[in-house]
């Protein structure tokens, strides 16, 4: 009678356990349900939860609304079960490929150029530290990002390849997918503003572990924005622009909802094109440009150094009000002798500086100690 009344108690304990056990389980899968979202003030294609046991990215797809483009579960350790629905990810990334400049600048403000293995066309790269690596063999050169290098990059086993998306199942995701690598799409150039851009820190800062240094580099960068951004709209006068130049009889001017429409717009300047509605290009040719532009007071992207180049080009130009005055500038102070140019470059994760340079163009006087970062004015 006694072993049998140990033996209840026994299996009452092992119940109570089992149970405690199925409500912690519980307890476990309901807060990964739920989590805690990141915020994001922003960009609109990702979004970034932290769960108990592992951090769910999901990255939204722009020609789909409502869609999810690709899902990340971020784990500290492999053997952390997450939904078979995504992509398990191991972090920190220790070695990842990326085939766009464009992720070069949130890499360099977390620190972790070095994580680099591989990157495409390392000509067209500007960041110093990056083209030093390729040039002593620790990154590897994966060749057009249209075209890479598969075998070569299957050799070089990178952790994970960071790729941008576009809206096509091109070869080269088929082919990596194919390969098995974990392939992160970063659709940064996507989003419909500057800062929606910038804010893509945070989501390769979950990738390292780094999301609290990602928040804090993001909320510095939107501040200087809003603050030189604030100073423009002190003033009255709003100088007239012209951006770019003819190229083989056509002159690709910004659309009113473009990147650079809308630093033309925060900077406090008079754009032609400001009640246009398109993201992308407004394609014209130098007749028109000379009927909409001639008297603009500032001409910004000129693909030249100097006005003697520019006038070379093509004499019509000489015709631009701001060719008269001297008033035009190139973005290619940062820019090396193989066409990499950081204005495309950092400048994607840098829009203060992006909007500061283009404020001391429009308004010298309100940033009178700013030294240009990406733009410099033509020479005679």
């Amino acid at each position: 009678m006694g072993n049998r009344f140990i033996l209840s108690i026994i299996f009452i304990i092992i119940l109570l356990l089992s149970a405690c056990g199925k409500q912690k389980e519980q307890r476990t899968e309901q807060a990964n349900a739920q989590g805690k979202s990141i915020e994001i003030t922003h960009a609109e294609l990702f979004t970034i939860t932290v769960q108990e046991s592992y951090t769910t990215v999901s990255v939204l797809n722009p020609w789909k609304t409502g869609e999810v483009y690709d899902t990340y579960y971020l784990v500290t350790d492999n053997d952390t079960p997450t939904p078979a629905n995504g992509r398990k990810v191991t972090i920190p990334i220790t070695r990842l490929m990326t085939n766009s400049a464009t992720h070069l600048g949130f890499l360099e403000l977390l620190n972790e150029l070095d994580v680099i293995s591989g990157i495409c066309s390392p000509d067209f790269i500007y960041n110093p530290t990056v083209r030093e690596a390729v040039k002593a063999g620790r990154v590897q050169d994966m060749g057009d990002a249209f075209n890479l290098n598969i075998e070569k990059l299957l050799l070089l086993h990178p952790q994970a390849v960071m790729t941008t998306a576009y809206n096509a199942d091109d070869e080269n995701s088929k082919k990596m997918r194919q390969t098995g690598l974990t392939v992160i799409y970063n659709i940064e150039w996507q989003e419909k503003t500057l800062l929606g851009r910038a804010e893509w820190i945070k989501f390769v800062g979950a990738f390292f572990n780094k999301s609290a240094l990602a928040d804090s580099v993001f909320q510095t960068i939107e501040a200087q924005y809003n603050k030189v951004k604030a100073l423009a709209t002190t003033q009255s006068h709003q100088p007239t622009i012209l951006s770019g130049q003819d190229f083989r009889g056509s002159w690709s001017m910004p659309g009113g909802q473009s990147y650079s429409g809308q630093l033309f717009r925060d900077a406090g300047g008079n754009y032609y094109y400001k009640k246009d509605t398109s993201s992308g290009s407004i394609s014209s040719t130098i007749e028109e440009a000379l009927v909409h532009f001639n008297k603009a007071e500032v001409w910004v992207g000129a693909q030249a150094s100097t006005l003697e180049e520019l006038g070379k080009t093509d004499s019509k130009y000489k015709l631009f009000d701001a060719f008269k005055s001297g008033n035009v500038y190139n973005n290619n102070k940062r820019m090396n002798a193989t066409g990499g140019n950081d204005f495309w470059e950092s400048g994607v994760a840098r829009p203060d500086l992006l909007l500061s340079d283009m404020i001391k163009v429009l308004h010298p006087e309100l940033l009178p100690n700013y030294e240009f970062t990406y733009f410099n004015r033509l020479a005679p």
